[in-house]
């Protein structure tokens, strides 16, 4: 078990400001994930970690426990919770490194634009799957030459009768190796795509559409399996298709709206990921605490007369994290009112893995070779946060965001 980090909110002022801030409900939810966490060991979490496999199992037994599709209608087998009782989730997810966190976050994100675009059918079969765990989805955005800018996307659809043909690599796809459906952005061309011109949805969105593919359907394949640095154990790959054939009642929204349909997710999908890196930057805290309290129980005065200089950097560190988590939660409360904020939820993403690559660093440099035991996890914090400031948007792409969006 994760004995050797700080599980509980602690005192008693501690849980009393927790009750201020958050509904019952919303507890109730942060509750049930700290127990989930608490069943996790040690061994797990560094096993996915230093092996790079994903945990089916684990991630069944979540949506078990209602976090599969927590943030959605029970009339589909969602937990009918709020987002900032997500938020929450993931923030614990976060601090104890579990290695569902981010497989999770993805699965909940691609169920957004099926909740909003989806048909009857669709949300019937989807979002009903992938609330029990029978289905795990994944999202494939990412191109080799299309990160963050949509107009670049290269794979094509073309619409064959009763069915659309894809064409094209998808890659970096978080939990590709695993999933069984996956939120696809292509370029549609052919006839069809005269249709969406006609219309003026290709005007707004360069003719991207959207499609929900099946890992079954004829074309479709697994390409290169990543062996990264961090955000390992989700079975991060390429995504491939040649002639993959998707049944026309699969596409997702109208012709030429791939493009709304995936903002629509993307906003709060960098909300979800700001929630799971203050997680990162909580359990680096919690880490350094635990070994800087250690070192002055045991008597080391050396380390006991530098701690006068060390709480500077301490208390900096402190006001940071709680800074992120503010403004994250105020990002998730924007989502809940239905006023989802691109420009909040792209600070809070920035300001949140920002953070968490500061504390991490920080705390390996001040424990220095203690800061490097595995029981602390502060390594794969330090590796996981950095991939954070680079996936669902750069935080330099956010930045640019953020710059356009107060000039206009």
């Amino acid at each position: 078990m994760l004995e050797t980090r700080k599980a509980d909110t602690g005192t008693d002022a501690d849980k009393n400001i927790l009750l201020g801030r958050f509904s019952s409900e919303q507890l109730h939810w942060l509750d049930k994930a700290r127990q989930f966490a608490r069943a996790v060991s040690l061994d797990e979490v560094m096993a996915s970690d230093r092996d790079n496999v994903f945990r089916r199992d684990m991630f069944e037994a979540a949506c078990r426990e209602g976090f599969g599709s927590l943030p959605f209608n029970p009339q589909y087998g969602g937990s009918g919770a709020d987002y900032v009782s997500f938020c929450l989730i993931n923030e614990e997810f976060g601090r104890r490194c579990l290695p569902v966190m981010s497989s999770l976050g993805v699965h909940v994100l691609c169920q957004e634009p099926i909740n909003r675009f989806g048909t009857p059918e669709q949300k019937e079969k989807y979002l009903r799957g992938s609330s029990d765990g029978t289905y795990l989805a994944a999202f494939g955005l990412t191109e080799p030459n299309a990160g963050s800018d949509t107009a670049a996307i290269e794979t094509t659809a073309r619409l064959a009768g009763d069915h659309y043909v894809l064409n094209g690599t998808k890659t970096f796809i978080t939990s590709g190796a695993s999933a069984d459906y996956f939120i696809v952005m292509a370029k549609l061309i052919g006839e069809a795509s005269q249709d969406a011109t006609e219309s003026g949805a290709a005007k707004r969105g360069g003719n991207i559409t959207a499609f929900i593919v099946e890992k079954d359907y004829p074309g479709f394949s697994i390409g290169q399996k990543f062996d990264m640095l961090g955000m390992r154990g989700y079975s991060t790959c390429e995504i491939v298709f040649s002639d993959c054939q998707v049944p026309s009642h699969n596409l997702l929204g109208q012709h030429g709206e791939g493009r709304k349909v995936a903002l629509s997710s993307l906003a709060k999908g960098r909300v979800t990921i700001a929630a799971q890196a203050v997680g990162w930057a909580q359990g680096a805290l919690d880490a350094l605490l635990i070994e800087l309290q250690r070192h002055y129980r045991d008597g080391d005065l050396t380390l006991a007369n530098e701690l006068n200089g060390m709480a500077v950097k301490l208390g900096d560190l402190a006001v940071k994290v709680e800074a992120a988590r503010a403004l994250i939660y105020q990002a998730a409360r924007f989502v809940d009112a239905g006023e989802s904020n691109v420009s909040v939820a792209g600070m809070a993403k920035t300001m949140a893995t920002d953070t968490a690559m500061l504390v991490a660093g920080q705390a390996i440099d001040m424990l220095g070779s203690d800061g490097l035991k595995n029981e602390l996890l502060l390594e794969r914090i330090f590796r996981d946060a950095k991939a954070g400031q680079i996936y669902e948007g750069t935080n330099q792409i956010q930045r640019m965001l953020i710059a356009r969006d107060l000039l206009k």
